[in-house]
């Protein structure tokens, strides 16, 4: 019989979902604040284009005095954002074909440490990178503020609190997901629909979050001022073979950059709800769960393996199960649909106002290297294809 994970297996909590059970660090001990004050002054040195000449005279620090998980998100955190504003300074022209060591080693080992990629991701720049405006308020996106931008501080922090607070929105249903399945395993359908139920709410809640995405981030700031930033180096013409980590290995690396497929919430869903996409899609997403912190995709996989929600629904002659089922995987298809909104009105149409852009070879693609809106069609399609029929009138 199927196994119903258990939150505590992976660090996880109900009261804490994909958060860590502290709030993140703000600094770094002493030793390491020649990463924290670069960190720092980031938007500034890229103003005056002096961010890499700054790199070049970092020591390189040892990353083995770290301690404590939350040290070693915060430097990931730290070295991303310096590593991601030296490749890209100056957009896709002067692209340096290596990463000097003094960034390139620890954010190699400190990736390595907490199982993911050196590059920056959703779990570095969201979910590492984020303080309370008041320290005993919720844990809601009012009350959050981002504590490092790489450029454009109040655009590019309200990009970045919007996919941390969809996950915060999500806290509620993680225990829900095992509630589901524990429904399953005990052939206990009010079980099931109770979970699926409660269910409903925090997918509107998520919605909802994911519509204020334009209220402190003007689609022209993203485009032309830092997007490219969140850039990775591969299928990237502009780094066409990779990058070199100086220091590592000669030979370089092909990483993605930043995606909305590295919010492990989404790919929750998916699991829970059986949602298959096509092979290249669903290639991409398994991908991109390389870049989520260890516990994060190995709970999504235990959500994949566990007892199929999908199977129970559709085996089942309760109407009532099967509607709560379907309200779920529609809630689920207008976020879809409400990102393609989101992705034409800060990619789309600002990509053909654009001339001479930094990035143009971003212009048809995501910065996790896919097709934009045929990738996004596609998985919302396929998250439609998943409804079920009503229950047949005998």
């Amino acid at each position: 019989m199927e196994r119903v994970p258990r939150l505590s297996d992976f660090n996880l909590s109900e009261d804490r979902g994909f958060l860590t059970e502290e709030d993140p660090l703000e600094v770094l001990p002493p030793y390491f604040s020649a990463w924290v004050d670069l960190a720092r002054d980031t938007p500034k040195l890229l103003e005056t284009q002096q961010l890499r000449e700054c790199v070049h005279k970092l020591p390189l620090l040892d990353h083995t005095r770290l301690r404590g998980h939350l040290e070693w998100r915060l430097a990931h955190l730290v070295l991303s954002i310096l590593g991601q504003a030296y490749v890209w300074q100056d957009g896709e022209t002067d692209v340096p074909a290596l990463l000097p060591c003094c960034i390139a080693v620890p954010w190699y080992h400190v990736s390595e440490h907490l199982g993911v990629t050196p590059i920056i991701s959703h779990h570095c720049v969201s979910l590492a990178n984020w303080k309370r405006k008041d320290p005993k308020g919720p844990l809601e996106l009012d009350n959050l503020q981002i504590m490092y931008h790489i450029t454009c501080p109040r655009d590019f922090a309200w990009f970045a609190i919007i996919p941390l607070a969809v996950e915060m929105d999500f806290i509620p249903g993680l225990p829900l997901i095992v509630q589901a399945q524990k429904g399953v395993a005990e052939d206990n359908p009010k079980l099931t629909k109770d979970a699926l139920t409660a269910m409903i709410p925090v997918l509107k809640k998520i919605n909802q979050t994911l519509g204020r995405t334009r209220e402190q981030c003007d689609p022209e700031v993203f485009y032309n001022g830092f997007r490219y930033f969140l850039s990775g180096w591969k299928d990237n013409a502009a780094l066409p073979r990779g990058l070199i980590y100086q220091g590592v290995r000669e030979e370089p690396f092909q990483f993605s950059g930043g995606s909305a497929a590295q919010v492990a919430t989404l790919q929750c869903l998916d699991e829970l709800l059986g949602i298959k996409h096509n092979s290249s899609e669903a290639a991409f997403l398994m991908r991109m769960r390389d870049y989520m912190l260890r516990d994060h995709r190995n709970f999504i996989v235990a959500v994949g393996k566990g007892p199929s929600v999908r199977n129970f629904v559709s085996n089942s002659n309760d109407q009532g199960l099967r509607t709560v089922y379907n309200i779920c995987v529609s809630l689920l298809r207008d976020f879809r649909s409400m990102h393609i909104k989101v992705v034409t009105s800060f990619i789309v149409i600002p990509s053909k106002k654009a001339k001479g852009h930094k990035a143009e070879g971003l212009s048809s693609k995501g910065t996790g290297g896919t097709g934009l809106l045929s990738f996004l069609k596609s998985v919302r399609d396929t998250t439609v294809a998943a409804l079920l029929p009503e229950v047949p009138c005998l």
